[in-house]
């Protein structure tokens, strides 16, 4: 029995072959930041990271209260809760905290809220600026 030996019809493109012997991948950053100030983070391990963070973040400055309904939420099951859902320009999404101004964008909220609202605006029920310190005296 002879053997017959396969031969390829097409040759292999220089680049294919490049990338899979260096094994060469684009590193991208963790925030994309836009023209227009905004941040999106990225769909990789260290955006990702990232994301977790700010909704931590976010969760702390609110005093672990859900900025939908005011009640306490468990770190486990917060999510972040875009204030321009998906149907009210969500496709220009926008994942910062809080603008330059200082002013709160964004929070944090229990999933089953967040789900209930979906791309509804809806203003936030737990949504307040820390006071400044009052220096009169007895007042605390």
């Amino acid at each position: 029995m002879r053997r017959t030996r396969l031969l390829r019809r097409s040759p292999i493109r220089k680049s294919r072959a490049k990338a899979r012997k260096k094994g060469v991948q684009k590193k991208r950053e963790a925030v994309k930041v836009f023209a227009d100030g905004r941040e999106v983070c990225q769909d990789t391990v260290a955006g990702k990271r990232e994301y977790e963070n700010r909704t931590t973040q976010m969760l702390e400055r609110q005093g672990f209260r859900c900025c939908l309904c005011g009640e306490f939420v468990w770190p486990a099951e917060v999510t972040f809760e875009h204030e321009d859902g998906r149907g009210m320009g969500g496709a220009r999404r926008d994942d910062r905290i809080s603008l330059p101004d200082g002013t709160w964008i964004n929070g944090a909220a229990h999933r089953h809220c967040n789900n209930e609202k979906g791309s509804r605006r809806i203003a936030y029920n737990f949504r307040f600026q820390p006071a400044a310190v009052s220096d009169s005296k007895g007042a605390y």
